[in-house]
């Protein structure tokens, strides 16, 4: 049986690093995102793979989720303030997406008391 492992979220929480977003990061493996705060709207321009997002309000609770979105889209959510960017798929392997990203926001920090 394999051992799960946690989700790892790099940050872009200023202008340069939001605008970058999934372009610079390197998925090295299932259990990495890219939070971008404040945020809500993302576009995949240029990227060459689709992505899951996850938008989430102030307090972290879901607003909504586009799985596998592909290259050379825009998705939005009014009411969103972060955004989680994870590999394709990862939503629909982990059920609970939710409750792992809410402890990768925990760990670092992002979430309120």
């Amino acid at each position: 049986m394999q051992t799960p492992t946690m989700l790892r979220l790099r940050i872009a929480d200023s202008f340069w690093l939001r605008l970058l977003g999934a372009h610079a990061s390197r998925w090295t493996g299932d259990d990495q995102g890219l939070l971008l705060t404040p945020c809500r709207a993302i576009h995949t321009f240029f990227l060459a793979q689709a992505l899951d997002v996850v938008f989430l309000d102030s307090m972290a609770s879901e607003c909504g989720c586009v799985h596998s979105l592909q290259p050379y889209r825009v998705a939005f959510r009014m009411g969103a303030h972060m955004v989680v960017e994870l590999p394709a798929g990862y939503c629909r392997r982990h059920p609970d997406y939710l409750t792992h990203i809410r402890l990768a926001l925990d760990r670092q920090g992002y979430l309120q008391p």
